[in-house]
């Protein structure tokens, strides 16, 4: 029996194209061949055999569209308060294949690390013990990755930092949670200064911010918007009494890995009793140094500012002139009639 058609998009689960963000756990794995690799239109399909269904693989995760190496499934979440939804917490992101999760908004006090159900270890900072509970960062590692990591930099109540070894290769993730009010602004932007100069050199980086300006993020890339989804598959904030919605959770890289992000789209299955989305990124990751495809992007600055000073000025009309005398002139051009 020949296999239908199937959308390129993401499958909870799977962390490659499946079915549509909203399907049950399981739904479109019946779409590929033991191991993962997708099948083609007209092949067909075969009775997954129970060694084919379990838990998170213990690497990450392969993505149908690059087999020759494997990808990082990482996300990001605004909990609204994280006390005792710790166990559904771990059950969503295995649901969805994640292996790095940056949490907002977890309300916990103190900062350290916690591990939780099923080998997955929680990293968090927040607000010092005794005082009133508010903000909040973390990152959740999946099991596989825990052992490798390197080092764990809890700054403050938004702002928390994490260096792990992927492969033979060394990747921070960064997660921040920008304050509401202007009063605290100027504070949270001196911790983020603080994250980009402590990075090493050419370190890849992961960063993920809520309610964050885009100018706090200097040489990086938001992915949200990189790709082409239709606005629910965008909108990671929402509030259905007053038909609401927003993009105020970001997933941002390092200018080095723009070009192996395969995809950034919001989860609306995911469910853990908040008004924000889960918003779910992959990205290509083959554990050793990326060539860059094609030639090396050349910015070039031009200073406009010196064309104020008359000898500048003269000169550039000169050449201006010249440049335009040199084109051919051909019938029926408007100045030649």
């Amino acid at each position: 029996m020949a296999e239908k058609q199937h959308r390129s998009v993401t499958s909870p689960g799977m962390a490659q194209p499946g079915p549509h963000p909203g399907a049950r756990p399981g739904v479109g794995a019946c779409m590929r061949a033991s191991g993962g690799r997708a099948l083609s239109h007209g092949a067909r399909l075969c009775l997954a055999q129970k060694s084919d269904v379990g838990l998170p693989s213990r690497g990450p995760t392969t993505c149908g569209r690059d087999h020759r190496g494997p990808n990082l499934a990482i996300g990001t979440w605004n909990v609204t308060s994280l006390g005792g939804k710790e166990p559904e917490l771990v059950q969503e992101v295995e649901r969805y294949r994640l292996e790095i999760v940056g949490l907002a908004s977890t309300h916990i006090s103190g900062s350290g690390t916690q591990l939780l159900e099923r080998g997955w270890t929680l990293h968090y900072s927040g607000v010092a013990c005794g005082e009133r509970r508010r903000a909040g960062v973390g990152l959740l590692i999946a099991p596989q990755l825990s052992r490798h990591v390197l080092e764990f930099t809890p700054v403050d109540e938004r702002v928390v930092s994490l260096r792990l070894q992927v492969g033979d290769r060394s990747l921070t993730v960064v997660c921040a949670y920008g304050p509401n009010g202007s009063v605290e602004y100027p504070a949270f932007l001196e911790s983020l200064e603080g994250c980009w100069k402590a990075l090493r050199p050419g370190t890849p980086l992961f960063y993920w911010g809520t309610s964050t300006p885009t100018w706090a993020i200097p040489s990086r890339s938001i992915t949200n918007t990189m790709f082409e989804h239709k606005g629910v598959h965008q909108y990671t904030w929402y509030q259905d009494t007053l038909g609401r919605r927003s993009m105020i959770d970001f997933v941002v890289v390092s200018s080095d890995l723009r070009p192996y992000v395969l995809d950034t789209r919001v989860k609306r299955g995911a469910e853990l009793s908040t008004d924000h989305h889960l918003v779910v990124s992959w990205i290509r990751w083959r554990g050793r140094k990326l060539d860059r495809l094609g030639r090396p992007k050349r910015t070039v600055r031009v200073c406009w500012e010196s064309l104020a000073e008359p000898p500048v000025r003269e000169v550039f009309n000169s050449h201006l002139r010249q440049s335009f005398n040199q084109i051919p002139r051909e019938d029926g051009d408007i100045e030649s009639e």
